[in-house]
């Protein structure tokens, strides 16, 4: 059976979260944005765009429910403000062959 991709652990007030971005997580998030995932996608392409603080957040919501469920709705914003590209390293844990920097389905051009 293959490893479990998907999986980053945050730190906040002391604690440990392990949390957990699978096939289930991106598919709760596709229902909410879409197959395509263009919200997530499309995230902070411009300089100077600010992120849609939404998307954020429910990454991380999404990511802490596996191991998680009980915890505090405001879990996720704390390991969110302690660190801004928890949801980029879901993703990219996600999706380990694409090298997008967080985005799934856009992989560097090759050479």
């Amino acid at each position: 059976m293959a490893d479990f991709t998907g999986e980053v652990i945050a730190k906040v007030g002391g604690q440990e979260y392990r949390l957990a971005l699978g096939l289930r997580g991106i598919a709760r998030l596709q229902e909410e944005y879409g197959a395509n995932l263009d919200p997530i996608q499309g995230m902070g392409q411009a300089e100077g765009d600010l992120p849609d603080f939404s998307v954020l957040l429910r990454i991380v919501d999404v990511a802490l429910e596996r191991h998680h469920p009980e915890v505090a709705g405001d879990v996720a914003e704390q390991l969110l403000a302690a660190d801004m590209s928890l949801p980029g390293k879901l993703l990219t844990a996600a999706f380990p062959d694409q090298k997008s920097e967080g985005r799934p389905g856009k992989s560097k051009a090759r050479r």
